[in-house]
């Protein structure tokens, strides 16, 4: 595999109202740390991605 070299960082911060209940918070939390939301985020960044041919052989992480 060729060593690859970061061009760019790209930061996503959620916000919640402060005012949001604490039950409905958690439900939050937990769907943003579920496998799906993280399946669906990666494939959309893919998506993206893909619809711009200059950044063919581009790869890229999605962490938490």
């Amino acid at each position: 595999m060729a060593n690859t070299v970061p061009v760019d960082e790209l930061h996503l911060t959620l916000h919640i109202p402060d005012d949001t209940p604490e039950e409905t918070a958690e439900v939050i939390r937990r769907t943003l740390a579920g496998d799906d939301f993280m399946e669906r985020l990666r494939r959309a960044v893919q998506t993206a991605l893909r619809a711009f041919p200059e950044l063919n052989g581009v790869s890229g992480s999605l962490t938490r």
